[in-house]
């Protein structure tokens, strides 16, 4: 399918629909941030500044908007997975880079970031009933 056809598509989505999914999916992420930062300032994993508070709640919020963009031609599950490895790579690689070599910035990538990712997708998906934009488009055609 030419990227013309698919610009097409994504137009004839209702402007108002599109921008619901983006709202729900980007408040979902700053509830995500929340239990984020909560579980790692609870846990000592974080010490509590405002920039770390800050910086967990802008990357999950950033991933909740990303999964509200998303145009993926996946199911709604693995849409979640794989947009909150992606995102959620970068808080990854910045605990890396502040904290070294350790289980926690492994464990956040690997396990951490997924999960997130693929709760955000479900209650934007299932319990708010947003659907995807690939969902969208599959059914126009």
């Amino acid at each position: 399918m030419g990227t013309a056809v698919m610009m097409e598509q994504i137009a004839e989505i209702s402007p108002r629909l599109r921008m619901k999914r983006i709202m729900i999916a980007t408040l979902f992420g700053l509830v995500a941030g929340v239990l984020c930062a909560s579980a790692a300032f609870h846990g000592g994993f974080l010490k509590f500044t405002a920039v770390n508070l800050v910086w967990v709640l802008l990357n999950r919020a950033v991933m909740g908007f990303a999964i509200g963009t998303s145009g993926l031609k996946l199911r709604w599950a693995w849409n979640g997975i794989v947009m909150g490895l992606v995102v959620g790579s970068i808080f990854s690689y910045s605990l890396f880079m502040n904290m070294g070599l350790g289980t926690l910035p492994l464990a956040n990538l690997l396990i951490g970031n997924p999960i997130f990712g693929l709760m955000i997708e479900f209650f934007t998906t299932v319990v708010f009933k947003q659907p995807a934009l690939a969902a969208s488009r599959e059914g126009r055609k």
